[in-house]
């Protein structure tokens, strides 16, 4: 049985509100993801989308996860298959009579199809600092710059996934009717520029320095839906590689994307962020029962830096 999600769902669904189960098995500049992303569930037809295969776990060696029951995904850590530490995994879950009902009538799930833009499971919780710590290698720099960014950056904003521009214009025209056109602290961090004329542009406030968000997850949160993005690793990274090559390993091996979840301060009016969240960056067809470790691309600079300073900064 296939089971894709509906797109109506795909739009809707606000990633704090995925019905999730507590699951225990056996035993960063964010990269602009869209195009376009009202009313397109699958960028791709169904038969063009390979299966997606990854480095295979074995599920007696998960720690923890979680179930998204909309999505028919387990999604679960592990030691990891490619680097030191924890990796995240994915696999279908099949076990879909949890409430009594007739297996046999309903039929296993034999493969899911995820759109691009779907939301997996939280990044983590945590805190921004001026810098990343010594080791901090799950760190991520909230910085948006570049041509057009605000218009193919994707976030989540009043449980909705937008663009980046569409969420500055909801906050902007919320002033206007207050008599307030001012933009000089519309977004955290940035300065911001918005006309009907010229649209949403968008650069780094040189003055500011609070923009690395730095994990902090407590012991009993470490499985939890918010939590598990920060296990994911770079299946991309290859010493041997430049940077040409590592894009291109990352466009082939990394399924994943973090983007951010932003929220209005009721206090200043200004558009924050709260936490990254972690989904899928392009169209997922899963036909694995078994665990696949899966990645995020962490940036060219982020391997440069630990290869030639001998320590990682933070997350493009």
């Amino acid at each position: 049985m296939r089971w894709e999600l509906p797109a109506t769902l795909l739009l809707a669904l606000p990633f704090q509100q995925i019905g999730v189960q507590a699951f225990l098995c056996r035993g960063h500049h964010i990269v602009p993801i869209l195009k376009s992303i009202q009313n397109q569930p699958l960028q791709s037809a169904v038969d063009d989308i390979e299966p997606y295969v990854g480095p295979v776990g074995s599920m007696g060696d998960m720690e923890g996860g979680i179930v998204v029951g909309e999505l028919a995904l387990q999604v679960l850590v592990a030691p990891s298959l490619v680097a030191p530490g924890k990796g995240l995994f994915l696999c279908i879950y099949d076990d879909i009579d949890d409430d009594g009902g007739d297996t046999e009538e309903i039929g296993a799930v034999e493969e899911i199809i995820i759109p691009q833009g779907t939301p997996i499971c939280g990044y983590a919780r945590g805190y921004f600092a001026d810098e990343a710590e010594e080791d901090g290698d799950k760190s991520v720099g909230f910085l948006f710059a570049g041509e057009n960014v605000a218009d193919v950056t994707a976030v989540f904003y009043n449980k909705q996934l937008m663009t980046l521009s569409d969420a500055l214009w909801t906050v902007y025209q919320e002033r206007c009717e207050e008599g307030n056109t001012d933009t000089s602290n519309l977004l955290f961090g940035h300065c911001v520029q918005i006309s009907n004329e010229t649209g949403v542009s968008i650069q780094a406030d040189t003055d500011f320095m609070s923009r690395i968000f730095i994990p902090d997850v407590k012991e009993e949160d470490k499985f939890s839906p918010t939590s598990l993005g920060i296990y994911a690793n770079d299946l991309a990274f290859d010493p041997d590689s430049n940077e040409e090559q590592y894009f291109e390993n990352s466009e082939r091996n990394n399924i994943l994307q973090l983007v951010w979840r932003l929220a209005k301060d009721e206090k200043t009016g200004m558009v924050v962020p709260t936490w990254p969240v972690v989904v899928t960056k392009q169209d997922i067809r899963f036909l694995n029962t078994v665990p696949m470790e899966v990645g995020l691309q962490y940036g060219f600079n982020y391997w440069n830096a630990v290869l030639t300073e001998g320590a990682s900064k933070y997350i493009k």
